[in-house]
Order: structure tokens, then sequence, then C-alpha cells
């Protein structure tokens, strides 16, 4: 079947291996059958977009929250550079994926994908390949359309210029038609700048919580009094907490007073020898972005 061969080469990926769909890596030769599995709805699969030379056909930005808005304006910073992507609707949010018309270093491509998140000034939590230089296997992809021959699904399906979900034969044929050039991807690439590092200099007061929940706006309030919403984990939701504290004024030092007292009730790092290291690394990563 056409559509089967088009979808294995629009997504092929490191052959030794694959993730499962529950969470772990499968050390076995990917083969035709894993993919038809997939496409059936018996087994889902990831892939791993970078080979044993460093080298992709392909990278997905994951943005683990439900911000279509957000996802477009990622899709339409890398259209206005000649770059072709597509959004999918995952499990709990949005894919966008890139593909080039052939093998190219795997760095060039994760660089391609977060100018866009400069540009756009979005947090760039998950952007694969998440290494430029990759030790072992690095990290999988879950793929879109699982069931996706039996008929087209809700999500883990790409969604047209309308929102529309796609057959499963339409996003293939279109998708490997307008492969980007490995040169353009370049291009783009090169304009990504190394972000700055943020520092926490606790030189002024920091108000105290009763105070800071002033600063937030009544969106950020709300993330941060009632935590995660369903399907959310805790790690992403802080991060994403973090970036709206940022957007609303707030200082690297005052941003992680409030991660430290939202942390206390969600239960994600409070308890670790670490917990105050990890938020630490969130608040200069949102700042450094």
């Amino acid at each position: 079947m056409a559509t089967l061969t088009d979808f294995i080469e629009l997504f092929s990926g490191r052959t030794d291996a694959y993730g499962s769909w529950e969470g772990g890596c499968v050390k076995e030769p990917v083969n035709q059958i894993h993919f038809v599995e997939h496409l059936t709805g018996i087994v889902g699969m990831g892939i791993y977009p970078v080979d044993e030379n460093n080298m992709t056909r392909w990278g997905c930005s994951d943005i683990d929250v439900p911000d279509l808005d957000g996802v477009r304006n990622l899709q339409t910073a890398l259209a206005v550079q000649g770059i072709n992507t597509w959004v999918e609707r995952s499990r709990k949010g949005y894919h966008l994926w890139l593909f080039a018309e052939a093998m190219m270093p795997a760095y060039l491509m994760r660089r391609c994908l977060l100018v866009a998140h400069q540009v756009c000034d979005y947090p760039a939590k998950e952007v694969n390949p998440k290494q430029e230089t990759v030790s072992g296997f690095g990290n999988y992809v879950r793929l879109p359309y699982f069931g996706g021959m039996d008929g087209t699904p809700q999500e883990r399906v790409v969604l047209d210029e309308y929102d529309r979900p796609m057959a499963l034969s339409v996003f293939v044929e279109a998708a490997l038609q307008s492969r980007n050039k490995v040169a353009v991807i370049e291009r783009v690439a090169l304009m990504w700048k190394e972000p700055r590092r943020a520092e926490l200099k606790f030189d002024k007061p920091i108000p105290s919580i009763s105070e800071l929940r002033y600063y937030m706006s009544p969106y950020t309030f709300k993330i941060w009094q009632h935590g995660p919403l369903d399907g959310s984990d805790r790690s992403s939701t802080l991060v994403r907490l973090a970036d709206r504290l940022r957007r609303d004024g707030m200082r690297p030092e005052e941003v992680l007073s409030a991660l430290i007292e939202a942390d206390k009730r969600w239960g994600k790092f409070h308890s670790r020898e670490d917990g105050l290291l990890q938020l630490e690394s969130i608040v200069m990563k949102v700042f450094s972005e």
C-alpha cells in the first residue's frame, strides 16, 4: 500500500530501536509490521529521529498544552522563511512537525525549530531532536495516526489549515510533496542565537506570597492556585506557570518564590533533595529563552 510505504519514508528514523507507547526503549529492529500495527491501532510506537551518525530527516516541537494559537504562530514564523510544517493535535496539546527531503545534521534541524520559538518568544520545552549530539538513542516521539488506517482519529491527527483532521492518505501525500530542502532549513537554523543565561539575584526585597498574588494576571493566578489541568503533568505546568509569571513582569527571584509556594501544594519537587535546584533551573530556562 502506497500510504503505508510513504508514511514509513516520512517518519523514518533510527532502525535498531523504537519507543513503546507506554514509555521506554524497545531494542529490536524496526520493520514494516511495527508501522502496520501502529496505523491499524494494535500497538502504538514512537521513532527515534536521530541515527548513530547524528543525522535526521525530521524534527518535532512538542507543545504540551492545548494552545493551538501558539503552535500556529510557530508555524507562521517558519512559513515566513519558506519552511513547511504540519500541526498535529496530540493527546494533551500539539506537535509541530518539520520534514526534510534528505538526511541532515540533527543540530541544524533542532536549531531551525528553536528559531521559531525565539521569534515568537514561546518556551521551547521539548524540541526534537532534544540534543545537538545524541549519546545512545536520544529521545523518541510517538507517531501520529494511531489507528489511522481504520478511520481518521480525533487526536494524534494532523490538522489542515482550517483546523480540521486530515485523513492519513491525504496528509502523507501532501507532506511528502512539500518536504523542505536541507539548504533552506540550514539557512533558517543559522539565525538561531545562543540564549543568554539568566541570573538569580536576590538584591531586592522579595514581596510576600500574599503580595505576589497581586502581580499575577487572573489567568496566571488561576494556574498558580489550582495547579495542572487534567491530563497535564506537574513539571510542564510549573514551566508554563514560570513563563506566565515572567510575562506578567515578575523578576526571576520573584518567579522562583511563587514556584516554591506552588510546588509545595502540587507536590512535584519540594520533598526532593535537589528540589530547589530543579525550580531554579526552570526559572533560568524561562528567562534565558
